[in-house]
């Protein structure tokens, strides 16, 4: 009879929840079971061990094996736990020393001829395994890339259980490991990076106070609907957004990584994300498939656009249940999802970009084209999107259909890295300024100091005749706060409410700019 441990993790949300995976073997009918909530995949770990096992030449013996998951009040899933399961009963059966599993962690699934094979959420098991404090943390060679940026523990590659077994057991070939491991990584940084194929603002034609608006938006983090006709220009915009933005900084990448390898959607050996995200779902998107959940919690497309660009082209067409949803996300910067066995927290800090047509069949208003919607159906069609979700985007902009004097003028266009370079500028500003002591880009009703005499008064009159909400005051109070860092000063002047105001295009509609 003989007990063995190793710390294995099942991926929760976005999270690795450290997992105690014993191991106990004893004479009786010959057996494996698996007890501690585990999930279908995590049952079928016995197959894939027991043949990985053959196939490695460590023949499981005919035993009654228990496995135990503990804390057995949280759900696992994923095949993540095999290589930690494997280990734990060749242990308990006599094949490794059961003290040389002791503040072990592995991660990683298990093929049927013994190849271990990287899994979603790696990242964030790294994390977690220097957090519980484990010794060394035993993986894919795969997976070693994304392991390794945030690991403070030292982390083995494997590509097989036969040798993660000459690990675990053998300090040698754990230092041998881990130098290749080492070797490997230098060798891929030295390496030339391709760079990213990201289309470029220059190439959209004419625009100009769209792509103003867009300036606005990337330097701000503001979000943005976009109204025009079709073939007006609105997805050519909406795609060159994250080609102005900053570039990811390493705790940026580092937060972008963690949400898309828990989604299975980064491979683990291509390391950091090197680009902010940039997010196109289909309008027949399901809320889960928007805001995240299921029935094995997952993060959704918001999320998956976490410091990147969530892009909604036709609005009205997504469901009414998906859009009242993210309403939170864009006001917080997260998804809070509740379900009985516990609550997951999803980043979302994402600028949100959609477009929509003025009305269902996209040319009323159209210099040339004419409307053939009823009053009565462009109404229904714009009540589509309700007020609140509304008054949580900062700027609504028209963007009127493309003309032949446009055209004339289209070697003026600026390049995405001139753009890039004034955001970035105005960016750095705002840090600087609220390094100072300024506050008024948090949103505070009460941090007006820096607004002028003439900005006050202007605001008043908004508030007055345009029937701004409190939301409203404060978006407006913070897009003329950005474009005040755009030009690089530290009081908001008219001029910039104004403007600010003017990107605002349900009160422009109302004459008062």
């Amino acid at each position: 009879m003989g007990v063995a441990s190793v710390w294995g993790f099942a991926i929760v949300g976005i999270e690795a929840v450290p997992v105690r995976v014993e191991a106990h073997a004893r004479n009786g009918l010959p057996g494996v079971t698996i007890v501690g909530l585990p999930g279908a995949a995590v049952r079928e770990a016995r197959e894939r061990v027991r043949s990985g096992a053959a196939s490695s030449g460590l023949s499981l013996p005919n035993r009654r094996i228990t496995i135990n998951l503990s804390p057995g009040d949280v759900p696992k899933d994923g095949p993540g736990l095999d290589l930690p399961v494997a280990l734990a009963t060749l242990a308990a059966c006599g094949q490794v020393p059961a003290e040389c599993l002791r503040e072990v962690g592995a991660v990683g699934e298990l093929s049927l001829e013994g190849v271990v094979r990287s899994t979603r959420g790696v990242l964030s098991v790294a994390e977690s395994a220097t957090a519980v404090g484990v010794r060394l943390l035993i993986t894919s060679v795969e997976a070693l890339p994304a392991a390794a940026e945030v690991s403070n523990v030292p982390v083995v590659g494997v590509r097989s259980l036969a040798e993660a077994v000459l690990v675990a057991k053998d300090a040698r070939w754990c230092a041998r490991a881990i130098d290749r491991g080492t070797r490997w990584s230098r060798m891929r940084t030295a390496a030339p990076k391709p760079a990213p194929d990201q289309v470029d603002l220059a190439e959209v034609v004419g625009l100009h106070q769209a792509k103003r608006a867009l300036e606005i938006v990337a330097a701000g983090g503001h979000h943005l609907l976009m109204v025009g006709p079709p073939g007006a220009g609105k997805t050519m915009l909406a795609r060159r957004l994250a080609g102005i933005l900053p570039a990811l900084t390493r705790e940026e990448a580092v937060a972008v990584t963690r949400v898309w390898s828990a989604a299975g959607l980064h491979g683990a050996k291509s390391g950091l994300v090197a680009c902010r995200p940039f997010r196109a779902p289909h309008h027949t998107a399901s809320r889960a498939a928007l805001v995240g959940g299921g029935a094995v919690l997952r993060p959704g497309e918001v999320s998956l656009a976490h410091h990147g660009v969530l892009f909604l082209d036709e609005l009205p067409e997504f469901s009414r249940d998906a859009l009242e949803a993210l309403r939170q996300p864009l006001e917080e910067g997260r998804v809070i999802i509740s379900r009985r066995a516990g609550t997951s927290v999803f980043p979302a800090d994402c600028t949100l970009v959609a477009a929509m047509n003025p009305c269902p069949c996209g040319y009323l208003g159209h210099p040339e084209k004419a409307c053939r919607c009823a009053a009565s159906a462009v109404e229904r069609y714009r009540a589509r999107i309700s007020g609140p979700l509304l008054d949580r985007v900062e700027a609504l902009i028209e963007v009127p259909p493309l003309t032949l004097s446009a055209l004339d003028r289209a070697a003026e266009a600026e390049p995405s890295s001139v753009v890039r370079a004034r955001v970035t500028a105005a960016r750095a500003f705002r840090e600087q300024r609220m390094t100072s002591g300024d506050t008024t880009a948090t949103g505070e009703l009460g941090t007006r100091a820096s607004l002028t005499v003439e900005a006050r008064r202007l605001l008043r009159e908004a508030l007055v005749r345009g029937g701004l909400s409190g939301r409203g005051y404060v978006r407006v109070i913070e897009l003329a706060r950005t474009i005040a860092d755009l030009d690089q000063v530290a009081q908001v002047g008219a001029e910039h409410v104004a403007e600010a105001l003017a990107l605002r295009l349900d009160y422009r509609r109302e004459g008062f700019i």
